[in-house]
């Protein structure tokens, strides 16, 4: 199976791969000739979906022991919902943000917007150790209202898109992408600076932090940063293609008359969005279950959990880092070959939810929990404590690094790549949108499916659905390889003359 390479799209003319055109951010998609890049603001953009990303990454490690702490008779279940909600409202904002954003003909108002709401759900998150009661909902509410604010996360990829030419167009998304990919991993590992904290803190000025609340604290400051150089650093600069016959008619000094471009291949498309929510539904699974799972699993103590959990992900993120590194600054992205890499990408994740699977014919069961601890599995709360087998310990944690520190990072590089040639050379807010309500959605339905069926029957049923699940997207990636082409050649399949 041959595969597109990230660098060539085929055979391009020069008005295809460089005669492109700058529009100011007042005026939407009007046309002035150019062929630069606007890198400036691409870098900026990377800065922001790192910070982005980052807000819904930290807080995993601690979360869970940190509402057991204020809540101990919380389930699984509950803490779920917790999750799911910054995802409900980052899935109602992200289309609507784009919308936005398309109406405006701009991004940096709505990015301003996005980090004022990221910065109001992280003080009330913060506000938690203040409240006598009603605990888990208060942190439901902080997460929605942080979810909200991240809503516009899509525009950066819209933005990547349509500010590079052709030629920059894979290096471009690596920034964006990249950002994103190591604000979640590098997230989590966050955590490590904070530990030293413990549990109790220290108090200042009536505010106590600890390696609890210190995420959010973190995170006010990170909203900070994105506010000033979202408005200091930021030039907005679009390029987008425009057809040879109305550049010719321009030269002429016509009236321009762009011709309007064919829908993109739907079916493209559609694979591209399952694929963006099965690798955002995996990732939120071991997330949401991480620190409860190697409790359980492993008989870590709470400190403990967040202090692996949080090492894990930084093994993870320096992988993914160097490798972006490597995309970015290096000539190897010529020899990336986008479905074969792709496939790749797939089958890893597959190979270490089979290796991971709590068979049977294990010979060792998890220990029960007994009174003071909250390492081990509470046969109070599960049910199936009783004859849970236990998993290789280090096939999980390493299976863990390769999944998300190698197999996402080629996934975030080449999907994302691939799906904005598929759309082709037009404003791209309303499509990435949909792109970040794909892994909205799966970020919202991992929690609440993946809690409750981990709360009911283990690990075992939330690791089959996710078996099948790739199953099925590995099996369509060979099924509709031929499809999986950028927009010029799929307009080229479709007007090429009939023998």
């Amino acid at each position: 199976m041959g595969g597109e390479s990230i660098e060539n799209d085929g055979n391009k003319t020069p008005d295809e791969s460089s005669g492109q055109s700058f529009t100011e951010p007042t005026e939407p998609m009007l046309p002035t000739p150019s062929e630069r890049t606007a890198w400036t603001s691409i870098y900026v953009a990377g800065a922001c979906a790192f910070i982005q990303a980052t807000q819904f990454a930290i807080f995993f490690a601690s979360m869970w022991p940190y509402i057991l702490t204020l809540k101990p008779d919380v389930k699984q279940g509950s803490f779920g919902v917790v999750v799911a909600l910054y995802s409900v409202s980052q899935c109602i904002c992200s289309v609507g943000f784009g919308w936005w954003s398309n109406k405006l003909g701009q991004v940096r108002l709505p990015l301003l917007v996005g980090f004022v709401i990221m910065a109001f759900g992280n003080l009330t998150y913060l506000s938690l150790q203040y409240w006598s009661d009603h605990h888990l909902y208060v942190m439901m509410v902080a997460r929605f209202v942080a979810g909200g604010g991240t809503g516009n996360m899509s525009l950066l990829r819209a933005y990547a898109a349509t500010a590079s030419t052709l030629k920059d167009r894979s290096r471009a998304i690596a920034f964006v992408s990249g950002g994103i990919a190591l604000g979640t991993m590098i997230g989590p590992g966050l955590q490590l600076l904070f530990a030293p904290l413990g549990a109790d803190g220290i108090t200042i000025l009536g505010l106590t932090i600890s390696i609890y609340t210190s995420p959010a604290l973190f995170c006010l400051i990170l909203n900070g940063l994105g506010l000033l150089i979202v408005q200091f650093a930021f030039e907005e600069k679009y390029i987008i293609k425009h057809e040879k016959e109305s550049k010719e008619d321009f030269e002429k000094g016509g009236e321009q008359k762009p011709k309007k471009l064919a829908s993109p291949d739907l079916i493209a498309i559609l694979l591209c969005v399952f694929t963006r929510f099965l690798q955002i539904f995996l990732n939120t699974t071991t997330e949401s279950i991480g620190s409860a799972y190697l409790m359980m699993m492993f008989s870590y103590e709470k400190e403990e959990a967040v202090t692996i959990n949080a090492g894990i992900h930084t093994i993870a993120g320096t992988i993914a880092a160097t490798m972006f590194i490597c995309f970015i600054f290096t000539k190897i992205r010529e020899y990336v070959r986008i479905r074969v890499c792709t496939l790749i990408s797939l089958i890893i994740p597959l190979i270490w939810l089979i290796a991971t699977y709590p068979y049977s014919f294990y010979s060792e069961n998890v220990k029960i929990q007994v009174n003071g601890s909250n390492a081990d599995c509470d046969l109070n709360k599960y049910s199936w404590c009783a004859d849970q087998p236990t998993v290789p310990k280090y096939v999980y944690i390493v299976g863990y690094v390769l999944v998300f520190g190698v197999a996402y990072t080629i996934m975030n590089i080449t999907v994302t790549t691939l799906y904005s040639k598929v759309v082709g050379p037009r404003p791209q807010g309303t499509y990435q949108g949909v792109y970040q309500t794909a892994g909205s959605f799966g970020r919202m339905l991992a929690p609440l499916l993946m809690s409750y069926t981990y709360t009911v029957f283990g690990p075992s049923v939330p690791w089959l659905i996710l078996i099948i699940s790739y199953i099925l997207l590995i099996s369509l990636w060979i099924v509709l390889r031929e499809r999986m082409v950028p927009f010029d050649k799929y307009e080229a399949k479709k007007i090429k003359p009939s023998n």
